[in-house]
């Protein structure tokens, strides 16, 4: 997948103090490709009410659910986490039809196992996992090693992780998913997703998302949703912002599209569970990828990047993405 380079993201116009005045987001493709020419898609600063009061809007997106899972090896791996030396990272790993196929009807079955060379892992959170088709985790045994049974259809399952590598000068750390079905083992490397999420394609529009970033005392988290083209040229966003451990946070609502000058944008409007406004997420969308700024009232405060999946249904379209101060390491 080509990445979007980050000169491209410094040499884009958006403007860091945003404006506080009336805000309505746009909706329609019409009102889509007015805003889009606007400075930061026409987003203010004002507070919301939670979820924009647009409670239908996101029922009907149908966003994934996700659970918190109580993990037996959080314990041991909390010692490991307490060490001197090592590496901590948050990681995401999404499976499943992308973008989403409300019509599918064919279950596509990911049961396998994930798997550390070395190190130790614990589940912050599931997912989807639908109970009514089977979908679990098996009794874990092993710090470096989880068995699941999951099946999709429409969309993914996926799970949120805590990774801790105890010997980071010993070579790269490998993730390893093992399909139960005998097809041959998926191996990555962490370390490949420092620029951002790698995306392998598994045929038949199914396709795994993996994404890290180091675990740090700054603001950061996740973000994920629907990428919904309203038009050839741009659409909507209506998505979930979540903390480190895939934990909720927040929503986000906004816009995509192409302006007349060419330039590929999107502006989203993140607000907090009770409708507080937490800044606008602002940057370029390209070849699959998104890359952009986390802008409060002062100005700019962080970065963001992600992958997105367009889709000509609100159910179908889908991002996933990550969100963290300028000043962490990394992203």
């Amino acid at each position: 997948m080509t990445k979007l380079p980050l000169a491209l993201l410094a040499a884009f116009p958006l403007v860091a103090c945003v404006d506080a005045g009336d805000n309505t987001i746009p909706e329609t493709s019409d009102e889509v490709d007015s805003a889009i020419e606007k400075e930061n898609g026409g987003l203010t600063t004002t507070d919301e009410a939670p979820m924009f009061a647009s409670d239908q809007l996101f029922a009907a997106a149908a966003l994934e659910s996700d659970e918190a899972e109580t993990d037996v090896m959080a314990a041991d791996v909390n010692d490991m986490a307490a060490a001197p030396n090592v590496r901590i990272r948050n990681v995401l790993i999404v499976w499943g039809q992308m973008p989403a196929d409300p019509t599918a009807t064919a279950v596509r079955d990911w049961s396998g196992r994930l798997e550390l060379n070395r190190g130790g892992m614990d589940i912050r959170r599931r997912i989807a996992f639908e109970r009514e088709l089977g979908d679990r985790i098996l009794p874990r045994t092993d710090r470096t090693r989880i068995d699941f049974v999951s099946r999709t259809r429409p969309a993914n399952d996926g799970l949120v992780l805590r990774v801790v590598d105890n010997a980071p000068g010993d070579g790269p750390l490998t993730l390893t998913y093992t399909p139960n079905d005998g097809t041959p083992a998926r191996v990555l490397e962490l370390r490949d997703l420092a620029d951002g999420p790698v995306v392998r394609d598994e045929g038949d529009g199914n396709r795994i998302v993996l994404s890290a970033r180091d675990r740090d005392p700054c603001d950061h988290g996740m973000m994920r949703g629907r990428w919904h083209a309203l038009n050839p040229r741009g659409g909507v966003l209506v998505g979930v912002v979540s903390n480190e451990d895939g934990e909720p946070i927040g929503h986000m609502r906004g816009i995509w599209g192409t302006k007349r000058d060419g330039s590929q944008v999107f502006f989203g409007k993140y607000i907090n569970r009770e409708g507080g406004f937490r800044g606008i997420f602002a940057g370029q969308w390209d070849n699959g990828e998104f890359k952009g700024r986390w802008i409060v009232r002062t100005g700019d405060h962080g970065l963001l990047g992600g992958v997105y999946f367009r889709h000509d249904t609100l159910r179908g379209g889908g991002f996933h993405g990550r969100w963290g101060e300028t000043s962490c390491r990394g992203r």
